[in-house]
């Protein structure tokens, strides 16, 4: 039986507000002039627009992981304007923490629908996770289904792949029962992020390329992911992420991409965010003019940078980007970054219940809708959450 740890809640669970800050107390450290002039001058000559950088990784790979911090407008905006480019380009398949596998056939009928179903898709996001009521996650659906309508008679649909699991978070009773490895087994069913890789290695073997959006967790291929206990590093996470399966059969194929934000620091996955990669790339976007770019870490300057200050860090000796993942996508100063939009009445009479059963946190059993749509924005909230940074 496989059994997914504890350690795959951090993106599942609904966290608290980082801790706030005075404004421009947050600004990355000085960088070097001479590393400044380097790093500037191999972007202006490698780095690429985020769309094409994206899409034109496909030229050389058959997986390629986009992966994120959650609730960031511009990077599901980014996803839903790259569905047109990579049909375009060949690639009909994008894979999905957002959705579960078990509604693949509701996901595929959405998809090919002759008018827009807005209650299904929300049904299939929410269904999901009950707290991800957010407009933009669910307009990935509709990006699809709009490409569709728009393609001849006989052309091939694109195709969203549900990716994640179905647990049954009703068996959580008390806060204990997170870490409570018999209890987590039966909330999981013996399901792990290996039937995630499945899904995605049955579409390469079926001849396609796939563009997988996941958290960044999710999203590891040959990095792996530390376990650290107040501070300390106790090991690596033996379960591996979705990307660690696909990557031991595919190798070099498939990659993975960091959608730029911030990063916890080294006391662990609960301490302060700060600016990623010892907040270099902050330091020259905004001393060089920030602009979307997307660039490759591998045989690069950028992927040379050397972090301490960064939960990322813990189990290797010598941490560099490149270590971490093979390219990097950044949009616009972390101080500038939106939160998704939250949708209105996402949790309502008519599905109260079921997100009371399937809130991870058992303090929701009896949570009205009303708490728990102001939670779902509250969450959403990235300039209160991130404004310690610029």
């Amino acid at each position: 039986m496989r059994v997914v740890t504890g350690l795959v809640l951090i993106s599942l669970l609904v966290l608290p507000a980082c801790s706030t800050g005075t404004p421009g107390r947050g600004d990355p450290p000085p960088i070097d002039p001479a590393l400044q002039s380097k790093l500037a001058a191999w972007l202006e000559a490698e780095g690429e627009p985020p769309e094409n950088y994206a899409v034109g990784l496909f030229s050389d790979h058959d997986v390629v992981f986009l992966g994120e911090q959650h609730r960031v407008k511009q990077d599901v905006l980014l996803v839903q304007s790259l569905i047109e480019p990579l049909y375009e380009a060949g690639v009909r398949v994008l894979a999905t923490e957002f959705g579960r596998r078990e509604d693949q056939a509701k996901i595929d009928s959405l998809l090919v629908a002759p008018e827009w179903d807005e209650d299904l898709a929300r049904e299939i996001v929410f269904r999901q996770f009950v707290w991800w009521g957010y407009r933009e996650y669910v307009d990935i659906y509709r990006s699809a289904w709009d490409l569709n309508q728009g393609l001849p008679d006989g052309a091939r649909r694109f195709r969203i792949l549900g990716l994640n699991n179905s647990p049954d978070w009703s068996l959580v009773t008390a806060e204990a029962d997170r870490n409570d490895s018999a209890v987590m087994r039966q909330v999981w069913g013996g399901t792990s992020e290996e039937d995630w890789a499945d899904v995605i290695l049955a579409a390469v073997d079926s001849g396609e390329k796939v563009l997988v959006y996941s958290g960044i967790h999710h999203a590891f291929t040959e990095y792996r992911q530390p376990i650290v206990i107040d501070g300390e590093f106790r090991r690596f996470d033996s379960s591996l992420r979705c990307g660690n399966h696909v990557f031991a059969a595919l190798g070099k194929r498939a990659v993975t991409v960091f959608l730029h934000a911030p990063w916890h620091g080294q006391g662990g996955y609960g301490s302060r965010v700060r600016h990623p990669a010892g907040g270099i790339i902050d330091a020259l976007m905004l001393a060089e003019g920030p602009r979307p770019v997307g660039f490759d870490l591998v045989d690069g300057p950028f992927g040379e940078i050397r972090v301490e200050d960064a939960v990322y860090r813990h189990g290797y000796e010598d941490f560099k980007l490149a270590d971490f993942c093979d390219g990097w996508i950044y949009t616009r100063p972390i101080s500038e970054c939106e939160g998704v939009t939250p949708i209105p009445g996402w949790v309502n009479e008519s599905n109260l219940e079921f997100a009371r059963a399937q809130s991870p946190n058992p303090r929701f059993r009896e949570a009205s809708a009303e708490e728990f749509n102001e939670g779902i924005a509250r969450d959403a909230q990235m300039h209160r959450r991130w404004r310690h940074l610029r």
